[in-house]
């Protein structure tokens, strides 16, 4: 929305963001935000508020306003908190905008702070090769990664036959502390049993 005009005119170019290379000329008082009724709006631009900055034209250049935007205005890269300058030259973040301002004069030069897109990111990558098939040797042998899985020599072949392994067997595979717990543990269940049963015959 447009709030008041001046005499100097200023042009801000983006120079960052999703709409960069746009330029605006600002010949008046407006404000920066998403709404698309704003003096000068970034509708694609989601981190920008809907009433995100305020300018104001002045003869050395533009005074900003935050407008409380959820996400900050910053001036040559510092936040600000209060009504900043911003000189001919200087840059205005919002959101992920970044903008120059210029003079009238400047832009109509032609002259651009818009880093250009480095050639080998605007052509297409070729396409992967075909992969390979797989190698196989002339002589036919067998290679050694290729080799049958070997039967694992922890259990026996009995074991792995009838799907079971012998107790003993099994417990020999045990370690120290596994063994005494596995030693101890009908201990265990008798004792908790036997307790069980004196607090039944003591409360009745």
């Amino acid at each position: 929305m447009l709030i008041g005009t001046t005499m100097t005119d200023y042009v801000l170019e983006v120079v960052e963001g999703p709409e960069a290379g746009r330029r605006i000329r600002l010949s008046g008082r407006g404000e920066i935000g998403r709404d698309p009724d704003a003096y000068i709006p970034f509708p694609q631009d989601g981190l920008v508020s809907r009433r995100h900055a305020r300018l104001t034209p002045m003869a050395d250049g533009v005074s900003v306003e935050d407008l409380e935007s959820t996400n900050g205005t910053f001036v040559d890269g510092d936040q600000i908190f209060g009504a900043a300058h911003l000189a001919p030259g200087s840059r205005l973040q919002v959101g992920v905008t970044v903008l120059e301002l210029q003079t009238a004069a400047e832009a109509a030069s032609g002259r651009t702070s818009v880093q250009p897109i480095p050639a080998s990111l605007t052509v297409l990558r070729p396409l992967p090769a075909v992969e390979a098939p797989p190698f196989v040797p002339p002589d036919g042998r067998v290679p050694v990664l290729a080799a049958p899985e070997s039967e694992p020599d922890y259990v026996s072949a009995s074991a792995l036959e009838t799907g079971a392994a012998p107790a003993s067997e099994l417990l020999s595979l045990l370690d120290v502390h596994t063994k005494g717990k596995a030693r101890g543990a009908p201990i265990g269940i008798f004792v908790l049993v036997a307790l069980a049963v004196i607090l039944y015959l003591a409360l009745r």
